[in-house]
């Protein structure tokens, strides 16, 4: 196979509108997929955070108190 052979099936490839819609499907999906999975893990993280910060709040409330 030489390159002429090569740069003739990219061009018919690049014509072929179905196989861009469906590279641009998929590519949307794995981003919405991969932006999914990173909100549940700073999700987490900030719901640590939260009980922490509501504990230290707790204890410092019972501090003044005492």
């Amino acid at each position: 196979m030489d390159i002429h052979a090569i740069n003739s099936w990219i061009r018919q490839l690049a014509h072929n509108y179905f196989l861009i819609v469906i590279a641009a499907v998929v590519f949307f999906l794995f981003k919405a997929v991969l932006g999914y999975l990173t909100y549940r893990h700073y999700d987490k993280k900030l719901e640590a955070l939260n009980r922490k910060l509501d504990r230290l709040t707790d204890e410092l409330g019972k501090i003044k108190r005492d």
